[in-house]
């Protein structure tokens, strides 16, 4: 019976340390908000093409309200973002430089939004700097593996940027691509 109760004992204190070394496991919503976070902390380290995409469904959809763009798949998105174009001429100001900041970051259990600013940086050969603001909103949405679906950006444009949304949205439509944006496969 001693032996008995030992080994019960034994067994007891056993499962008891073995728990208590296993960290818990991530809610669905914690899963979500540090996908989030990795994917704002590479977007702001803004040196990994390939790593960025990653975070994306090859089916994903992306709109940019203020720019008035709707894309839906990677390939389209990529060539929108085109940070592995040889002739994208995007600089931040030192390479350590963080494009941007999160300020606020929520999420539930298949979203997160993100409010921060964008940080200076030249734009062919241009200094974008925070005189107008540079603030955004990110809204991600993410799918059962953790990859986004869809993203929603509204994001603070300068006038010129803005002005040209005006002038193509009343030339074309909105449903209009700039002509900048090349579409074609």
């Amino acid at each position: 019976m001693r032996s008995s109760f030992a080994l019960f004992s034994f067994l007891i204190l056993f499962g008891c340390h073995q728990s208590s070394n296993n960290p818990p496991e991530l809610t669905r919503s914690q899963q979500v908000s540090k996908r989030a976070h990795a994917f704002f902390q590479t977007f702001a380290d803004r040196n990994d093409w390939e790593a960025f995409c990653s975070f994306y469904r090859e089916d994903m959809f992306f709109q940019d309200i203020m720019l008035q763009i709707e894309l839906d798949s990677l390939w389209q998105f990529k060539r929108f973002y085109a940070w592995d174009s040889p002739d994208y001429e995007f600089e931040k100001l030192t390479p350590e430089q963080p494009h941007l900041t999160v300020v606020n970051l929520i999420a539930n259990d298949s979203s997160a939004m993100a409010t921060g600013h964008f940080n200076p940086f030249y734009y062919n050969g241009d200094l974008i700097d925070t005189e107008w603001g540079m603030e955004f909103t990110i809204i991600l949405y993410f799918d059962q593996d953790l990859k986004i679906v869809k993203q929603t950006d509204w994001i603070e444009y300068d006038d010129y940027a803005l002005e040209a949304v005006i002038e193509r949205c009343r030339k074309f439509g909105f449903r209009a691509p700039p002509a900048w944006l090349d579409l074609s496969k």
